[in-house]
């Protein structure tokens, strides 16, 4: 029987790659995205590439919190960073996943139901956050897209 980590595991794999029950996965909204989409947005919204680079800060912000870092906050600038590369942005995205995996991979068990130090929630919660949160902005990637006539 599958542990509660590689249960967790499993959904940040689905969610991200492919075979989410949902619908597109994180990868598959990136591939239907091109450079000279970068700037796109809907309305007020954020740009595809602002998008992309918050998911990944707040990637890391989970596996500093998984690795034992309890002062790592991330900063304004971090949480949205301003566009610069629309390349840098797809990698950052896929190194976070790479490292979110290993992260989770080292993970004890027993760490899912303790408090994030100085945050209201568990491990647990953070985690299925992560999750939900990826897929709330690739729904807005997917609505870039759909607004602009690309999907």
């Amino acid at each position: 029987m599958k542990t509660d980590i590689q249960k967790i595991i499993d959904l940040v794999s689905h969610t991200y790659e492919k075979n989410a029950w949902h619908g597109p996965a994180v990868k598959e909204v990136l591939e239907k995205l091109k450079p000279e989409h970068a700037t796109l947005r809907v309305g007020n919204s954020h740009s595809a590439e602002e998008l992309i680079r918050h998911m990944a800060a707040w990637r890391k912000y989970v596996v500093k919190k998984l690795q034992g870092d309890e002062h790592f906050e991330l900063s304004d600038e971090e949480n949205f960073p301003a566009q610069k590369n629309w390349d840098e942005a797809i990698q950052l995205l896929e190194e976070s996943q790479l490292k979110l995996i290993a992260a989770l991979q080292q993970t004890p068990e027993e760490l899912l139901w303790q408090k994030v130090p100085g945050r209201p929630f568990k491990y647990f919660t953070m985690l299925h956050g992560i999750i939900h949160h990826d897929l709330y902005h690739t729904g807005q990637l997917m609505l870039i897209l759909k607004g602009n006539g690309l999907a």
